[in-house]
């Protein structure tokens, strides 16, 4: 766990560090810079957004940073990020600190990114039902036998709660808010979960979003119930709603910003986000 961990901090370090030498060449080139900070579960989507967006709008650099829905409001309070991406709602303990340092927020829809579930690619289970992954993830279930697979024990893994705005929607979602079982991992980040589960030596479950890069391990169908097909998170399952672990994502800012970048790029992704 320390090699997973420290491998995670080279990483995150090294992007900040691309981060800032990217706003220092955005300033000497006396370019707008927007910044954009929050949900991991948002911020591939949106990355991608904001480079077609600077296609055309060759005057404005935008900064996309995946970290959590926690971090990317707190760095809009801090004032170091304009737009905060936000995959749950705003805690009341969060809208009193944006009242307090006098922001006037706003809120947008902006699109939708599905839960994936992953295992060890050796794992010999395919396919979960909704009620299947609640028991492993509550508790109830802690061995891969009592879903059809290898007599082997179960670990899930799962971002912390209330931080990533995934993970509370999963809770929300998939655990009917009750508790994640005793013995569920939590991770400071999503690449964590896709390195345990790529290379630990048992067979664990984690929840990641569908965009990330899961060549390394499988990626498990999900069944609404046991007369359902499984579905996998593709980019069409997720569009047509297919696929039964959904969230939708939002943008939050401070409208005293008067910033009119700021919502013609709210807009922009608006637009593709809620696209069929």
């Amino acid at each position: 766990m320390k090699k997973i961990f420290g491998t995670t901090l080279g990483v995150t370090f090294a992007f900040i560090v691309l981060v800032l030498v990217l706003l220092a060449n955005a300033q000497e080139g006396g370019k707008k810079i927007l910044r954009v900070n929050g949900a991991g579960m948002a911020s591939d989507q949106v990355n991608l957004w904001a480079q077609r967006f600077m296609e055309s709008n060759a005057d404005v650099s935008i900064m996309v940073i995946g970290s959590s829905a926690g971090k990317g409001f707190q760095s809009l309070v801090d004032g170091t990020a304009e737009i905060a991406m936000m995959s749950r709602d705003i805690t009341a303990d969060e809208r009193s600190k944006a009242n307090d340092k006098g922001l006037q927020l706003i809120e947008k829809p902006i699109g939708q990114a599905a839960v994936a579930l992953i295992t060890s690619a050796r794992n010999p289970v395919n396919e979960l039902t909704l009620g299947q992954v609640k028991k492993l993830y509550a508790g109830e279930y802690d061995n891969w036998k009592q879903v059809g697979g290898p007599d082997e024990p179960v670990r899930c893994i799962s971002r912390r709660v209330p931080e990533s705005g995934g993970a509370v929607f999963f809770q929300s979602k998939v655990l009917d808010k009750e508790p994640f079982g005793p013995k569920t991992m939590f991770t400071e980040t999503w690449e964590a979960i896709i390195k345990v589960c790529s290379t630990a030596q048992d067979l664990p479950i984690g929840i990641i979003p569908h965009t990330r890069n899961l060549s390394g391990v499988k990626v498990l169908g999900i069944k609404r119930d046991d007369a359902s097909a499984a579905v996998t998170p593709t980019e069409d399952n997720v569009k047509s709603e297919l696929y039964p672990i959904i969230l939708s994502f939002k943008f939050a800012w401070n409208d005293k910003s008067k910033d009119p970048t700021i919502q013609k790029f709210a807009d922009f992704c608006e637009s593709r986000g809620r696209s069929k």
